[in-house]
């Protein structure tokens, strides 16, 4: 099995080749599993499917098919699906038997002219900074996708999820009770880099949102909640920021702005328990002086209190056999609600 992909990986580059588009390469990435219910899927929405009789055939499809960038060809079944964005493949069945490659770019002797979703420019040698600057620079699709930023020359490229719709908000951070899983009370080093993946439960990673964050201090913050009862509430912060590690991820918010239909009420900068200014905490890297990662099982910018916090976003799903701190909850205006099942933040330039 392992020396016949092999074998159609060496024929789609000669394909790539002999059909004329130069300087084309599918990369192989990886495939994840998710439960078919996260509705963070929905920036993953299959173009197209095909039944195929090879990998070369899947590859033939995606390349001939215009804004395709991605394909998953499943060895067993012959199922072949394209994609608009995105690096790795995601399935709600078994990983093993399906494979994932993503085309680099699409290029002729002049110019590319299918660049992955964030790059652009006439060999796809520039990249967008975050979200909106997609949309400042007229380079992406007015679609919700998965996109490729670079925030500075000298920081690392991130794959993200972009709402280009409504302005260019990305997703730092994602909860849904329809998604697989996932342990928020990871170390520092977790929280600087990142948990788990943008189509499911989610952190984007403190250095990722620093280097982001340096563009401007002019960043809104949006903190969706949504109940069991379908009733989503909102809250919107101006001035964002977030210091360097060298600082511990300081974060500063200069104020809180009720969202015009169903405010959610302000459980970041309320009066005495506000996070402004607070030092980003984790269980092996406590700050708060009140044991606060461990008793909301999460990291967080906890108070010097013993309150910790109004909010715990990355805490565990309500569960009533553990206490009420640890499961996560946003308190003002709405009160200890243990039916939330999705939390959304999300920043955008204002």
């Amino acid at each position: 099995m392992v020396g016949t992909l092999l074998i159609a990986i060496q024929l789609l580059s000669m394909f790539m080749v002999v059909s004329g588009i130069r300087d084309s390469k599918f990369h192989q990435t990886k495939v994840l599993r998710e439960s078919p219910e996260c509705t963070s899927k929905n920036f993953d929405v299959t173009m197209s499917e095909l039944s195929t009789l090879s990998l070369l055939d899947c590859s033939r499809f995606c390349s001939s098919t215009e804004d395709c960038r991605r394909f998953m060809f499943d060895k067993e079944t012959k199922l072949c699906s394209i994609f608009e964005s995105g690096e790795n493949c995601i399935t709600d069945g078994e990983v093993n038997g399906k494979v994932c490659f993503r085309l680099k770019s699409v290029c002729n002797d002049v110019n590319c002219t299918r660049c992955p979703i964030g790059y652009y420019g006439d060999q796809c040698q520039h990249i967008i900074q975050d979200c909106t600057d997609g949309i400042t620079k007229s380079v992406v699709p007015l679609k919700r996708l998965m996109s490729f930023i670079q925030p500075s020359s000298s920081a690392a490229v991130v794959e993200v999820k972009c709402d280009f719709i409504y302005g260019g908000w990305l997703a730092i951070g994602n909860r849904e009770t329809t998604c697989l899983e996932l342990d928020f009370n990871q170390t520092w080093k977790e929280y600087s880099t990142g948990i788990g993946d943008p189509r499911g439960n989610y952190w984007l990673g403190l250095e990722h949102l620093h280097q982001i964050l340096r563009n401007t201090n002019r960043y809104l913050l949006q903190v969706i909640i949504v109940y069991q009862t379908t009733t989503q509430a909102r809250a919107i912060y101006l001035g964002l920021n977030i210091s360097d590690a060298s600082d511990n991820y300081r974060i500063t918010i200069d104020s809180y702005v009720p969202y015009v239909t169903i405010p959610s009420g302000d459980s970041l900068t309320n009066g005495i328990y506000s996070i402004h200014g607070r030092p980003f905490s984790t269980y092996d890297r406590d700050f708060s002086n009140n044991n606060c990662p461990v008793r909301f099982n999460s990291g967080w910018w906890y108070l010097d209190d013993p309150v910790c916090s109004r909010a715990n976003i990355n805490g565990l799903r309500y569960n009533a056999s553990v206490p009420f701190e640890s499961t996560w909850h946003w308190l003002d205006d709405l009160g200890p609600r243990p039916d939330i099942s999705m939390i959304i933040l999300r920043i955008k330039k204002e």
